[in-house]
């Protein structure tokens, strides 16, 4: 829907599109972007995994009472495509 009414506008309106892509497990909120991240490494004693092993973002409250991850990564898109390649990486 966002690309489709970017399409339409096109010609009068200018758009910076920015994706961010999370996970929350276990109450915690992980960067699925992170360049460097290493899934599922840790384990819980039995050999099975215990849970992501990237550091957890840090979820801040802005002055106006709205959310804010601190921290993610963001990345510029310009297609469905483009934004959906990101999440078959």
């Amino acid at each position: 829907m966002i690309f489709k009414r970017v399409e339409e506008t096109k010609g009068t309106t200018e758009f910076l599109i920015r994706v961010s892509f999370i996970e929350i497990f276990k109450e915690e909120v992980f960067d699925l972007l992170e360049s460097n991240p290493s899934i599922y490494s840790k384990t819980d004693g039995n050999g099975k995994p215990a849970g992501p092993s990237r550091a957890p973002v840090q979820i801040r409250e802005t002055a106006n009472g709205g959310i804010s991850l601190a921290g993610v990564t963001e990345v510029e898109v310009t297609s469905q495509e483009e934004m959906d390649s990101f999440l078959l990486k």
